[in-house]
């Protein structure tokens, strides 16, 4: 049975009756009518609960409303981060394959390139869907009467070489590449030694095992971002695999769980340079510290300490870890 409607003042209303101090009754209930009540309310109403939608004497609308900001100001440092991540990944990705293709540059348009079981239906639907999508990419700014670097392709060079179209595909579509085109995976997970290096002694090589599973949870966090979707207790669908110069550093043991975000903050730093990642680093830490101050000046048992757990961050990593010189 669907629920019956709402107006803001019946929100209003329920979330008193719960137990919520309203602050300032016209500038909440603009704060509703603004941003979505079963987004807001639903999703970060729990943190402050005693019990299931009763909230901690002292409770107020503000509270909810900053934890919904500081959760989305980590959504925008992530998406920041990943999007230059993506950027490092086409680039030597299309530089790995590209060299591959010297005798025949537009072999990647076919089925037949890819290294897949046809009998498996998710793989053969994947490299279906790559070819397709090249397919419609290369239609569609043929089409187009503005000169771009496709059309230019193709009018002057006969095809569009890999390089030039690495640029109009998703970080999903590159994945899928990557995945299913192992005579590549080798070279690219070497061309982030550099990155690596720097941050990390490496005591064992980092292997297409390593990048194709940091690149699964990167792109899991990423979505999460992108559709503005709740990263507070976001849990991946599998756990990054273990790689002893990351996880050590770290202390996360090769036992230890790691589908939370915290991982995939951890991982950013192998495809990220030291100042994009220190950006990264810096700006999460800066984030926790002004919400430990606001907590700070509160009366009830929330705590920074429980919102980092929910992202699967150590306890006091705020207090306890340094900036990272940019």
């Amino acid at each position: 049975m669907v629920r019956p409607y709402k107006t803001i003042q019946e929100q209003l209303a329920i979330l008193h009756k719960r137990n919520l101090i309203l602050t300032d009754y016209q500038s909440n209930k603009l704060y509703l009518l603004s941003n979505n009540y079963y987004s807001i309310i639903n999703g970060y109403s729990r943190y402050f609960w005693v019990s299931t939608n009763k909230y901690f004497n002292g409770t107020n609308f503000d509270d909810i409303s900053m934890l919904y900001f500081v959760d989305r100001e980590l959504k925008f440092i992530f998406m920041k981060s990943i999007l230059e991540a993506e950027k490092h990944l086409k680039s030597i990705t299309a530089y790995t394959l590209s060299s591959q293709l010297t005798s025949a540059p537009f072999s990647y348009l076919d089925k037949q390139f890819y290294t897949y079981n046809p009998t498996i239906y998710s793989e053969r639907r994947d490299v279906e869907y790559l070819t397709s999508r090249f397919s419609k990419i290369i239609k569609k700014y043929k089409k187009q009467k503005v000169n771009n670097p496709i059309s230019n392709h193709l009018k002057n060079h006969g095809g569009v070489p890999f390089w030039v179209i690495v640029e109009y595909l998703t970080f999903g579509e590159l994945k899928l590449i990557i995945k299913y085109t192992p005579s590549i995976q080798n070279g690219i997970a070497k061309r982030f030694y550099s990155f690596i290096a720097s941050k990390l002694p490496i005591t064992s090589h980092f292997t297409p095992v390593e990048l194709i599973s940091f690149m699964e949870n990167i792109f899991e966090v990423r979505n999460i971002c992108a559709h503005d979707s709740r990263l507070l207790d976001y849990k991946c669908k599998n756990n990054t695999v273990y790689y002893a110069p990351l996880h050590d550093k770290y202390s996360v043991l090769k036992t230890s769980p790691k589908s939370e975000v915290y991982n995939v903050y951890l991982t950013l730093q192998c495809f990220l340079s030291d100042t994009q990642y220190a950006i990264l680093h810096n700006t999460i830490l800066k984030k926790f510290n002004y919400f430990e101050n606001y907590l700070s000046k509160r009366s009830y048992p929330i705590t920074t300490n429980k919102i980092l757990l929910t992202l699967g961050f150590p306890k006091d990593w705020h207090i306890n870890t340094p900036k990272i010189k940019q």
